[in-house]
């Protein structure tokens, strides 16, 4: 699985910052909650985040050029994973399929 990339944070950052959210670590662990993140790392990306100076009137795009200019933000994303699990238990015959299967007949 691949580590959050800065195209997905800049996304919640922008979603953020247009209702006005504060980027503190609380409010960034809440929106990134399909990825395992833990208290320490979301701090660091607070303090990093902070010397960006990102604002408001920012587009995606340009939030995400800043994101890329850290290298320091790039190497604590590279932490931050998915916390998306399959677990499969197959007892029978046939196919072990996570999801849904369309099968045509």
């Amino acid at each position: 699985m691949e580590a959050i990339s800065g195209a997905i944070l800049s996304s919640f950052l922008y979603d953020m910052l247009k209702h006005r959210v504060s980027l503190s670590a609380k409010h960034i662990k809440e929106n990134l909650q399909g990825w395992l993140i833990d208290d320490s790392v979301a701090r660091s990306i607070e303090r990093e985040l902070s010397k960006l100076q990102l604002t408001d009137e920012m587009s995606e795009v340009a939030i995400a050029r800043k994101l890329a200019i850290s290298d320091e933000l790039t190497a604590l994303l590279k932490s931050v994973q998915p916390s998306i699990q399959n677990t499969q238990i197959h007892t029978g015959a046939g196919d072990n399929v996570a999801g849904n299967k369309i099968t045509n007949n």
